[in-house]
């Protein structure tokens, strides 16, 4: 909750934009380099401007990396972000908002029906990293229209492997004995901490499950780290 993918993705856009020799004006809702992120935890949102705000003023090397640490420690202060619209520019080039909204999937779903207040030009590429229960919906916003990701446009799905649990959701051994033998000695805490990862491993899998099976995109999923879905929409 940091902002860091925000930041990943923004110097990409600066790199891609580079590739294909982009000259244009800075890029916005309009079109060019540009990047929206949604949030709607304030401390979260707080964090990732501050870190927003440092990499436009100083980019992305030491001294960037020393302005950050000024945050952290004992004297270490994130300066409270009250508007729900924070907008910065990455290299004078690649336009960055970060957008505070009360329920992202409502705001995603807007941008794909083209009626809310929200506006953008279609975008290249959608990353999801957000409530487990609902990224099927995620991806359908992302499906049924072009108004939010372009025809070609590629899909990110983050934490689709979930700690490694998902293969036993798929296929390894989920008998109440394997369950149990996994649980114990555990105390109260780390035993709902299990089941809430084992529950969110089968929805995890559940996904996996049905966006194969779709045909309106192209899945290959990547075991690194969490493991990451990248779907290509046809």
């Amino acid at each position: 909750f940091t902002g860091y993918a925000t930041c990943c993705l923004t110097e990409g856009a600066g790199n891609a934009a580079d590739v294909i020799g982009y000259d244009g004006p800075g890029g916005s809702r309009a079109g060019g380099p540009f990047v929206m992120t949604l949030e709607r935890d304030s401390r979260a949102i707080d964090v990732a401007a501050s870190h927003l705000r440092i990499m436009s003023e100083y980019g992305i090397g030491e001294v960037a990396a020393e302005e950050a640490c000024k945050m952290r420690g004992e004297n270490g202060r994130v300066e409270e972000t009250t508007e729900d619209s924070i907008l910065t520019t990455y290299r004078n080039m690649v336009g960055c908002e970060l957008l505070r909204v009360t329920d992202a999937l409502a705001t995603v779903e807007e941008i794909s029906r083209g009626d809310g207040e929200v506006q953008t030009a279609p975008f290249d590429i959608v990353f999801v990293d957000a409530d487990k229960t609902r990224l099927l919906d995620y991806v359908e916003a992302c499906v049924t229209s072009d108004k939010l990701l372009k025809k070609g446009g590629i899909i990110i799905v983050d934490n689709v492997l979930w700690k490694g649990l998902v293969l036993g959701s798929s296929g390894g051994d989920m008998s109440q004995a394997a369950i149990d033998k996994d649980e114990d000695g555990l105390n109260d805490k780390e035993l709902k901490k299990n089941r809430r990862s084992r529950k969110l491993a089968g929805l995890m899998h559940e996904f996996n499950s049905a966006v194969v099976e779709d045909q309106r995109v192209e899945v290959v999923l990547l075991p690194i780290r969490d493991g990451l879905s990248v779907l290509r929409k046809r």
